[in-house]
């Protein structure tokens, strides 16, 4: 008699958890962007809306004629509204080969007693010239800049990147 509770128990537990390997995120193709790294719209940037058990997220991909690559996972649960792809753009600079590849998000913090604003995240990928999808994330040049706030935390706060042309400002003079 003591079997059948522990094997009721075992066949409950193991249909809950193999609903939960089957079922993934759902993800939402948002906005697909031309891009023109090399020469015109020889690459693509797709955006995805996805929904987890947590949120939305954002998901994004790079690709070329040949082959289509992970870029990254943009999240922010804690944050009052969805996150936000606010731009993508190519930066080529005169003194380095390789294009970057810069995305700017974004997602809006509302309510609390603590702050209200948008939190930035500024995203940096290297990208081979070699006609391959090769990036390295090379965000780290951008140092405590990468990410940064802008509303009331205990009085205004500002952040300086918030915008493609104030990023590429800043890569003119240290890139």
């Amino acid at each position: 008699m003591k079997k059948k509770p522990i094997s009721v128990l075992l066949i409950v537990f193991s249909i809950i958890y193999s609903s939960n390997l089957i079922a993934g995120d759902k993800c939402d193709k948002k906005e697909t962007i031309n891009l023109s790294v090399f020469k015109k719209n020889d690459y693509k940037f797709y955006n995805y809306t996805c929904k987890s058990d947590k949120g939305i997220y954002l998901k994004s991909y790079i690709g070329n004629s040949k082959k289509t690559k992970f870029l990254n996972e943009y999240y922010d649960f804690a944050a009052k509204e969805d996150p936000q792809l606010l731009a993508v753009s190519i930066y080529k600079s005169k003194k380095n080969k390789q294009p970057l590849l810069i995305t700017l998000n974004s997602a809006y913090y509302c309510c609390s007693p603590q702050m209200e604003g948008f939190v930035y995240k500024v995203n940096f990928y290297q990208i081979d010239s070699n006609n391959q999808v090769l990036l390295e994330n090379i965000t780290h040049i951008f140092d405590e800049k990468s990410e940064g706030f802008e509303g009331m935390a205990e009085g205004k706060v500002y952040y300086n990147y918030k915008n493609i042309a104030s990023i590429k400002k800043w890569l003119d003079k240290n890139y």
